[in-house]
């Protein structure tokens, strides 16, 4: 009997793949809708795997797309701050940039109705810019590597998961799996 295939290179991939779509502007959006790039990461690593599955190996187990996924989120978090950060400092912080005229437009329109009080947009945009400047220190970018570390496995398991259930054929119960039953 053969032993199942080694789960590294689909974790990294997938993770790889996470970590893109989690790095890049605009393209991170797509984690807006329930972590939807860091769960899809995790049903990559899980199709991966699956694919170096041959008929004399063992078949594949939903231990096997957990462990993927937890891989595969731990490499997307620490790849999605690497690839942050080369962004950030390549382009500079053309997504906080983006961020900050979209909310002073939006926060002017709440004061001009009446739903904010006057004066208080220049304190609140005062505030998101010491917010995004403390998020470049050493300090921020290890606290969202932290954050990152905790939220990216969870996600990538719960898709690893879903993969696992979507794209792993069950075998039918043999005679004797029947009569235990």
């Amino acid at each position: 009997m053969f032993e199942k295939p080694s789960k590294l290179n689909p974790a990294l991939i997938a993770g790889l793949a996470i970590g893109v779509v989690s790095g890049l502007p605009g393209l991170n959006l797509i984690n807006c809708c329930c972590c939807a790039g860091i769960i899809l990461g995790g049903m990559l690593a899980v199709h991966l795997h699956k694919q170096e599955f041959t008929g004399e190996m063992p078949p594949m187990e939903s231990s096997d797309a957990l462990v993927l996924g937890i891989m595969a989120g731990i490499v997307g978090a620490v790849s999605s701050v690497v690839v942050g950060g080369l962004v950030t400092v390549l382009f500079g912080g053309v997504e906080e940039r983006f961020i900050m005229k979209f909310l002073e437009e939006f926060f002017s329109r709440m004061e001009e109705s009446g739903g904010m009080p006057p004066g208080s947009v220049d304190e609140l945009m005062e505030q998101m810019e010491r917010s995004f400047e403390e998020s470049r220190t050493f300090g921020g970018i290890l606290r969202n590597l932290f954050f990152s570390l905790i939220i990216y496995p969870i996600f990538a398991m719960l898709g690893g998961l879903i993969g696992y259930g979507l794209l792993v054929k069950k075998k039918p119960a043999g005679p004797s799996q029947q009569a235990q039953a």
